[in-house]
């Protein structure tokens, strides 16, 4: 059976006709804490063994899929025209399975991680692309259907349709109608992730071609699918359990068993570096002077750090520039920090009911400059044009609050990281109380707590969840333009500036 027959199967006849303007979609990335490493079925992506994985909550790929006016494919990374590299190739042959005749489709992606460097880009990004061809055609498939779909494009994009815990069961039909993802369902919200990237070139050897080598030559390979077996089971008692220790052991001894078999096959395949294998050494380190913390590694040098919330503050220690992700939390259910007029905490309250209620809570705001030309220039970044108030307006680099028990300078730091992908040294310049009354009847009513920091950096992979786009501005423009056209900017943005001008006069 071939991709074409799975495709005709599973739509069983629905149209191509009618589209959408615009089909979209977003999917997480997954880190596989039970790997799947070698196929019985390339053709179908059909795994040797089962696996497991959590996906990354809003860390992954944002896509829309129109038919294109232009006799041609046309696929866009983060804004830039990709042109006959192989992953282009790849996922134009996988855009002909779902080709009509004489239709050319234009596919503008964001993904706020590098591609083919080991961080899962392929399971988001063909996960968002059924996803978001099912949008555009109407089709209406449950999530178990795209889930084989996008096993078609990269077999571990089966796992990224769902959040949180997601099972691939390995099934044993031929035309792998019963392999596919299988949300756990369990929520874990201390768990920690946090993503280190050691570097971000290329891999020379895809995963594909690792795979298909290590099954045909390592020696140590016939051993592997009773290892995963067995580490399935572990890790799903670990799961149910919320036993941290046996979840994260299981997990950092089985990356290194597929690595370990990896550089049995002939010739031998060593996506390690120097730095990972420091990386590693740090984190036994830790863990030996009394710090729960271990690791994943997929194909390529980068790894995965596995720890509690309870550890963040010595782990960021440690690793100053990781990426740290609560894969479960929900920013909507957020917890805010109510206070009063100095600052002193009084009580917690759920994001939204403090908007809605106009609590007074604690916020932050930070700007990130540069120096060009003998001028200074801000990051500013436009709002989600579906944000919860101030959609579409340009603000300051980020803004947001910190969680219970959580310092601003940390907060302020994991949110620069998560709506802009940028790490900056911070430090406090001063605080101000703001309130504000929306259309849609919310409140603000913030105490906010002003940052500054600086970056070299050019260009960012900016959340698309969260940031419609970004800009670096002349700060003597921006004071014109607040000044001529105060609606596009977000009403806490003069405030907060003023208080930045003020630090530096």
């Amino acid at each position: 059976m071939n991709k074409f027959a799975v495709v005709e199967q599973i739509l069983q006849n629905k149209p191509f006709t009618n589209p959408r303007d615009e089909g979209h979609a977003f999917a997480p990335i997954n880190i596989a804490l039970c790997k799947y490493w070698g196929k019985r079925d390339e053709e179908l992506n059909l795994p040797m063994t089962s696996s497991l994985s959590i996906s990354l909550g809003s860390k992954g790929a944002y896509i829309r899929v129109t038919i294109n006016t232009k006799p041609k494919d046309e696929i866009y990374i983060n804004g830039e025209l990709i042109l006959n590299t192989e992953f282009v190739k790849s996922l134009q042959n996988f855009l002909d399975l779902f080709r009509p005749a004489k239709t050319f489709y234009k596919t503008t992606i964001t993904i706020d991680v590098p591609i083919a460097i080991g961080l899962a880009s392929s399971a988001c990004i063909y996960a968002a692309l059924v996803q978001a061809l099912n949008h555009l055609y109407r089709w209406q498939l449950n999530r178990t259907r795209l889930s084989i779909l996008a096993r078609l494009g990269s077999g571990s994009a089966c796992r990224s349709l769902w959040k949180g815990f997601v099972e691939w069961r390995v099934g044993t039909s031929p035309d792998g109608m019963d392999s596919h993802g299988f949300p756990m369902g369990h929520v874990w919200p201390e768990l920690r992730i946090g993503l280190h990237v050691i570097n971000r070139n290329k891999k020379l050897i895809s995963s594909r071609e690792a795979m298909r080598r290590t099954v045909a030559t390592a020696k140590l390979y016939p051993s592997w699918p009773t290892k995963t077996a067995k580490d399935l089971v572990t890790l799903k008692q670990a799961i149910r359990n919320q036993d941290f220790k046996l979840l994260a052991e299981t997990a950092e001894t089985n990356a290194l068993t597929m690595h370990a078999i990896m550089r049995n096959a002939i010739p031998p395949i060593i996506y390690t570096l120097p730095e990972t294998i420091q990386a590693r050494k740090t984190i036994w380190e830790l863990r030996n002077t009394g710090t729960p913390v271990y690791f994943t590694q997929d194909a390529g040098p980068n790894l995965k750090l596995l720890f509690l919330e309870s550890e963040t503050k010595t782990i960021r220690e440690a690793f100053p520039e990781l990426e740290i992700i609560a894969p479960f939390s929900n920013p909507e259910n957020a917890q805010v920090i109510l206070v009063d007029e100095n600052d002193k905490a009084i009580d917690t309250k759920e994001k939204l009911i403090a908007h809605q209620q106009g609590h007074l809570h604690r916020a932050f705001s930070v700007f990130i400059m540069r120096k060009r030309d003998n001028s200074i220039e801000m990051l500013l970044q436009q709002r989600r044009e579906d944000k919860y108030h101030s959609g579409n307006l340009w603000s300051n680099t980020c803004c947001s609050h910190p969680r219970p028990d959580e310092d601003i300078i940390s907060a302020a730091q994991r949110r620069l990281q998560e709506e802009m992908n940028c790490f900056a040294d911070l430090y406090r310049v001063g605080k101000f109380q703001y309130f504000a009354k929306f259309a849609n009847g919310l409140i603000e009513n913030e105490l906010d707590h002003v940052l500054v920091g600086t970056t070299e950096k050019e260009s960012f992979l900016v959340n698309r969840r969260e940031v419609q786009d970004y800009k670096w501005m002349k700060l003597s423009v921006l004071l014109k333009d607040l000044q001529h056209n105060p609606d596009k900017y977000t009403p806490w943005l003069p405030k907060a500036l003023q208080i930045v001008l003020a630090s530096s006069s």
